[in-house]
């Protein structure tokens, strides 16, 4: 990896955030299927919008942790125990934001179901039907995946907003485009 610099560059900002609005999609897409009836076209539309924004950001998170790898990002400020714990929350996040998608992948194979992804083609059978897993499943990607996720976003927005608001330095601004 190379060395350090003072703002992230424009692709990882940019993955930023659009993993970011994707995020935010997928969770309005969960939440506004419910308004339908099962079996009302309009249930099932919002539903397969939400399978084909979680592989999207499955796809992003990966390429946004490859580059990250490969290209220089700013140092982490603070006390000690401070970059400690915002390199481990960021970790926790990333690995949260892969198993999200594969957690719901996985559960809809092994309930049987097709997935679809934006309506382009249907993504291949992996998994054996197996609904007892597949509920298991669901209860960690809906339940346990999903609540350390929106936990996880607090904490990192909270330390954005305290970094900009109470330490007065760049950590936020540094991923805001440039002017």
């Amino acid at each position: 990896m190379q060395t350090n610099t003072d703002r992230w560059n424009p692709v990882s900002k940019g993955l930023h955030w659009l993993v970011a609005v994707l995020l935010l999609c997928a969770w309005g897409a969960v939440e506004l299927h419910e308004f339908y009836e099962r079996g009302d076209p309009m249930r099932s539309w919002w539903t397969a919008l939400h399978f084909s924004l979680g592989l999207t950001i499955l796809l992003l998170v990966t390429l946004r942790l490859y580059w990250r790898a490969r290209h220089p990002r700013p140092a982490v400020t603070g006390a000690a125990w401070q970059q400690k714990f915002s390199s481990l929350m960021h970790g926790i996040l990333y690995l949260i934001l892969l198993a999200m998608p594969l957690s719901g992948f996985s559960m809809r194979q092994l309930a049987g179901r097709d997935t679809e992804f934006f309506g382009l083609f249907a993504l291949p059978r992996l998994l054996p039907e197996n609904m007892d897993v597949a509920k298991q499943l669901a209860f960690v990607h809906k339940e346990l995946l999903w609540n350390s996720l929106l936990v996880l976003l607090a904490v990192h927005i909270a330390a954005a907003l305290w970094h900009h608001f109470v330490v007065r330095d760049n950590t936020l601004t540094r991923m805001f485009p440039q002017r």
